[in-house]
């Protein structure tokens, strides 16, 4: 049996739930998960809040071997229709699916990948945290990320649930579902949890992703009881490329744990993390079946991969080398302050100098002075700023280059 028709190979489970939707009431099992013949076109584009129906239409068509690409239902109408229409009339094998990258430090790009490809993925995590019939992971990401959409490819693999929760509540209550063994979180999530006082102990895992995680942050979710793992991924590879085990004390250097079964990993001479395996993306490899991911890292004594940052993120302030992640991870360290982003303007003196976007409460005076005893002088930002209101804080991964265009008209 191949791969994908592995996915749908749904009676070896029996009546184990299959999809919980908290919202509608409903609960489907494997024994009666069944999905009606329909005409969809061979690429399959839609553009819908993350729901129950939403999800059974995803996979009906990739049952029926088309290639779906979700589009984010937050996006403007007409920013909506470039995506699709930039999709044009592209031909590929299904089933796949084509899932547009953040766009955080660039322009949003439409990776194509095969069903097999997710399948890899998801079995390289499971290797790490074990899933199976009975359990529930809550589909806590938007699908049209691929953080998302993974949850539906490792439960279905596995025979656990998929959670869709009512979003009329708030995240601290879906979480208290009984239902839900499993939890996928970026770092502002995890930080309103705990402040909300969520009990993440019950839980079989939390994977935390999606960027940078103060340690301050990491240390209270495993004082907490949270059994935590951080993890690096990306659009390009499917999702998951290192994660660590659960973390019992915060490590020094904080890191993301090994790569996963089936990935390589290599540090370019010029510090770049670059990929290899079956769920890398053909759109993205060179001539020796390597991608470079653009982020810079290291791997520590034990194996760990250490993430740096972006390297198209970095500048030159003064002739001294800024990467912001390591301004941004301290910041968020500070009590009160949810989110932090921290993008370069042109400055007359320096070349460049960085100026903070700041979520939550604060001043700026303080901050300076906690800064300039972790720092040196010209990595400290020029100026704070309050978080804007046209850029969502809550986001999977921050949209810089809108930042970058406020902060120029600011300084």
């Amino acid at each position: 049996m191949n791969p994908s028709s592995s996915l749908f190979d749904f009676a070896r489970f029996g009546d184990a739930p299959a999809l919980i939707d908290r919202a509608g009431g409903r609960v489907v099992r494997y024994s009666e998960l069944e999905f009606s013949a329909s005409d969809f076109p061979k690429l399959f584009t839609t553009c819908e809040r993350p729901t129950f129906d939403h999800a059974v239409r995803l996979l009906a068509a990739l049952k029926q071997s088309c290639v779906v690409a979700p589009i984010s239902f937050r996006l403007p109408e007409d920013e909506a229709r470039r995506r699709s229409e930039s999709l044009g009339n592209r031909l590929l094998d299904g089933p796949g699916t084509i899932l547009f990258t953040s766009g955080s430090s660039g322009k949003p790009r439409g990776i194509w990948h095969s069903l097999d490809a997710h399948i890899a993925n998801a079995r390289g995590a499971a290797g790490l945290m074990p899933l199976q019939p009975g359990d529930g992971w809550l589909l806590s990401l938007p699908m049209h990320h691929v953080s998302g959409f993974s949850i539906l490819i490792r439960c279905l693999l596995s025979g656990a649930a998929v959670v869709f929760p009512d979003r009329a509540l708030p995240l601290e209550k879906q979480v208290s579902d009984p239902a839900v063994t499993h939890l996928s979180v970026v770092s502002t999530q995890l930080l309103r949890l705990l402040d909300a006082g969520a009990d993440l102990s019950g839980l079989k895992a939390v994977l935390a992703g999606g960027g940078p995680f103060p340690e301050k942050l990491i240390e209270r979710a495993i004082q907490s009881g949270a059994p935590i793992h951080l993890t690096y991924g990306m659009t390009e590879a499917a999702s998951q490329i290192a994660t660590s085990g659960r973390l019992v004390q915060v490590p020094s250097p904080l890191h993301c744990g090994r790569p996963l079964a089936d990935r390589e990993v290599r540090i370019s001479d010029e510090g770049m993390i670059q990929i290899r395996g079956p769920m890398v993306s053909p759109d993205v490899l060179d001539g020796e079946g390597w991608f470079s991911t653009g982020d810079l890292g290291r791997f520590d004594s034990g194996g760990n991969l250490v993430i740096l940052g972006r390297l198209d993120r970095m500048f030159i302030s003064g002739g001294e080398n800024i990467q912001p992640e390591a301004i941004e991870v301290l910041l968020s360290g500070v009590p009160g302050i949810e989110r932090v982003a921290v993008v370069g303007v042109p400055d007359a003196d320096f070349g460049m100098r960085p100026v903070a976007f700041v979520c939550g409460e604060f001043r700026e005076a303080e901050l300076r002075d906690f800064l300039r005893s972790r720092l040196e002088a010209f990595a400290v930002p020029g100026r704070f700023l309050d978080w804007p209101d046209g850029v969502d804080a809550g986001a999977a991964k921050v949209d810089y280059r809108a930042l970058e265009r406020l902060a120029r008209g600011a300084c």
